[in-house]
């Protein structure tokens, strides 16, 4: 699979214990530690990067890993 420099593909893990994977179009690759929005079921939630590319991960699929956070 292959990306351009602005298609990213993440992994949101959710406050329930869920995952879901997303397609980012159109935006730079989040570095660890940024904080990004995503729609989920008709929602606008935020996540924070906890992996990027550069680390180690499970997923060799995806760029970056995300924890949602609660408000």
């Amino acid at each position: 699979m292959t990306h351009d420099a602005v298609t990213h593909d993440v992994v949101l893990a959710r406050g329930d214990g869920s995952t879901r994977k997303f397609r980012v179009y159109g935006r730079p690759m989040p570095g660890y530690g940024d904080t990004i929005t995503l729609p989920v079921e008709g929602q606008v939630i935020r996540a924070r990067v906890t992996v990027s590319s550069d680390k180690p991960k499970k997923d060799q699929s995806v760029d970056a890993e995300l924890v949602e956070l609660v408000e």
